[in-house]
């Protein structure tokens, strides 16, 4: 044992002490330009050559961040976060990241969409060629098909496929107890708006963006612009690791995305016996799991450990020892590597049929996609790739496992919602069911996708209802209106926020003093989440717990726990129950410490940790947000904005340098040069 662990400590100094890799001999010169905020536009003569730039600009503001990605992409991340990051290498392994990126780098991928990505990663290797003391073990000599990885390996969270494989890779667990039909519980966040020249007040077309992701790491929102001279433009938001833009707009289009959490993944119950260990029966005849053998490189201490485990697999997928017995899960977009080619047709459209062109690749597997453009056209996709199950089963919980008539192909898609150029003039999207996004007349409906519709959430968010209750209402839609609607700060009576308060209200208060000053103070709410206002942080503290418990599917607390312990936090750190809500909730940053406004589920939404001093720093939701504005002659003016600022680097000017302007709801503006 203890040359083992000699062993391995010397593979780990080996790592260490790897040199990076020589900076690349490529043909690329890009020009970085950046603004007084630090933002940068990248020009290339080839748009190879700008995803090179790209690389540089990011890795010069966040390089650390895009290592863990690159990290994940080669199942090593164990290795530099431990145990932590070891739970997305072994889901590395478990969906066959390499494997899928081995067969179809050059199957799958144009030869023009992997130059640009080896060139992104020719970029990241040069920048670590320059500054090898930033570079990690582990994450030297990054290729085109490690950018692609990390693309396969983030796409399927985004549709909840994670709370699947918590069902199933609990060894005590039930998953065929649970019904998929979940989605409720596992609310995610973001907002879009498009409004259109029929409805807006003076004749323009609007998009908002308004995603709602952590305000740091790896699905951190990361502001930049490229163009080249092959006339490829695109201004917008990136993840770490990414090439290009994904959302924002080219000038003559532009879509923005929110989370949706179509039924992508199915559990199938297996037939096994003691008399066929280590098989399963499927279609009369017993089959033998297919068993692979992994290595998790795990960090402990001042050593990288390789753990074992074994994975299992039957003709439908990964293969689980449950409570329920052996069970499997299929889901939909196995294999798939093309998503980010996906989004690069897409920022490359210069039409409308263009863009639906590059959205029948059907590549990137769930998002709502909000989209408008010059001509005044806008739409709404519930972007899906439903699968085309066998009708008669049940498929909200697990289904039969031993008969090949449950296995669906791959590939095979059903038609997904979709509402293009509605009567409305303008559309919403805030997570929940897409048969509420715009005026009742207007809405699609679930009988118009009778097919995908069992396989859609149904639910609707306090921001999907307070979005039609604002904009329904008004005859035309102005700017002020729409940006009022996006920065909206009611929780709506039929919210759950509401539905905990009057729970709480309802209770008896006898001669409970304490619960009767919480009760007098919250019938003095008026449902918003301002400032200034004196109850809304009381509000904040006891519905978080109960919107996180609901959003992971833990029980959900009660009202009256969760109420007590907020106004225990607030005696606290502030002294009192009722401290305006500006006081208790910050924006912090460096030097900078500001008030802000905001709840959960409202359409200025926000979330929080607990610093030290009681107060709240806000660390989620809204974000990088842009607004994109096209007028009647065609002309684009956006607005954007972010948290912080450009750069992750706190000695960098440009760290916090935005918070001002998103604090106040204002905007840094930027002008578009007229299309030819």
């Amino acid at each position: 044992m203890r040359r083992l662990f000699a062993g391995l400590a010397a593979l780990a100094l080996i790592a260490a002490c790897t040199p990076a890799a020589p900076a690349p001999n490529a043909p690329y010169h890009p020009t970085i330009t950046r603004d007084a905020y630090g933002v940068p536009t990248v020009h290339g003569r080839t748009d190879a050559e700008a995803a090179y730039g790209i690389a540089l600009a990011h890795a010069e503001d966040n390089f650390a961040t895009i290592q863990l990605v690159i990290l994940a992409a080669r199942g090593r991340l164990g290795a530099h976060l431990g145990e932590e990051g070891a739970r997305g290498d072994f889901l590395w392994h478990l969906i066959g990241v390499k494997q899928a990126v081995d067969a179809a780098y050059e199957r799958d991928l144009s030869p023009e969409f992997r130059e640009i990505i080896e060139a992104y990663a020719a970029g990241l290797n040069a920048y670590g060629a320059q500054h090898p003391d930033e570079v990690l073990p582990g994450a030297r000599n990054v290729t085109g098909r490690d950018v692609a990885a990390g693309s396969a390996l983030t796409v399927p969270l985004f549709w909840g496929f994670e709370h699947t494989l918590g069902l199933v890779a609990d060894e005590h667990g039930h998953p065929c107890a649970v019904r998929e039909a979940s989605a409720p519980f596992i609310e995610r966040g973001s907002n879009a708006f498009a409004v259109s020249p029929r409805r807006s007040a003076d004749g323009h077309t609007r998009l908002i963006i308004n995603s709602h992701q952590p305000w740091a790491g790896p699905v951190a929102w990361y502001e930049a612009g490229v163009e080249s001279d092959t006339g490829w433009r695109m201004h917008g938001g990136l993840f770490p690791g990414a090439p290009f833009p994904v959302l924002g707009t080219n000038g003559r289009l532009g879509f923005a995305a929110t989370v949706n959490l179509p039924d992508l993944a199915d559990i199938y119950r297996l037939t096994t016996d003691d008399q066929h260990r280590g098989q399963y029966l499927f279609d009369g005849q017993w089959r033998r799991f297919e068993e692979r053998t992994i290595w998790l490189w795990v960090k402990m201490g001042p050593l990288t450990i390789p753990v074992p485990r074994t994975l299992r697999f039957s003709v439908h997928g990964p293969a689980f020892h449950t409570a329920d017995g052996w069970v499997a899960v299929r889901y939909a977009g196995q294999g798939e590597i093309r998503a980010m080619e996906q989004f690069y047709r897409m920022g490359r459209a210069e039409t409308y049929e263009q863009w639906r062109a590059a959205m029948a690749m059907r590549a990137i597997p769930s998002f709502n996609f909000m989209y408008a453009d010059s001509t005044g056209r806008i739409g709404y996709l519930y972007n899906a790739i439903l699968p085309r199950r066998a009708s008669g089963y049940d498929w909200s919980g697990c289904v039969p496992g031993d008969t090949s008539a449950t296995v669906w192909p791959m590939g095979e898609y059903i038609d997904a919602p979709e509402l293009i150029d509605p009567a409305s003039g303008w559309i919403a999207s805030s997570n929940g069911a897409p048969w509420y996004s715009t005026d009742e007349a207007a809405n699609i409906r679930p009988e118009d996708f009778p097919d995908a519709a069992p396989f859609i959430e149904t639910y609707i968010t306090n921001r999907g209802y307070r979005a039609v209750e604002i904009l329904s209402p008004l005859r035309t839609i102005s700017d002020a209106q729409l940006l009022a609607a996006k920065f909206d700060l009611v929780s709506s009576e039929r919210s759950r926020t509401v539905e905990a308060v009057n729970a709480i209200l309802a209770a008896d208060a006898g001669n409970d003093a304490e619960l009767a000053q919480i009760q007098a103070l919250l019938r003095s709410w008026d449902r918003r989440a301002a400032n200034d206002s004196p109850a809304a942080a009381l509000v904040g503290l006891m519905f978080s717990p109960i919107y996180d418990a609901r959003r992971e599917g833990r029980p959900i607390p009660d009202p009256l726990v969760t109420v007590r312990e907020a106004a225990a936090h607030l005696r606290a750190h502030f002294g009192r129950l009722d401290p305006p809500l500006g006081e208790v909730l910050r924006l912090r940053r460096g030097d900078v410490d500001l008030p802000l406004e905001g709840a959960n589920d409202t359409l200025r939404a926000l979330r929080w940790h607990a610093d030290p001093d009681g107060r709240l720093n806000a660390d989620f939701g809204d974000g990088f947000m842009m607004v994109m504005d096209w007028a009647p002659d065609g002309s684009l003016t956006t607005r954007q904005v972010s948290q912080w600022g450009a750069s992750e680097r706190p000695g960098s000017p440009h760290y916090n340098d935005q918070s001002p302007f998103f604090a106040r709801r204002e905007w840094r503006t930027m002008a578009w040069p007229s299309q030819p």
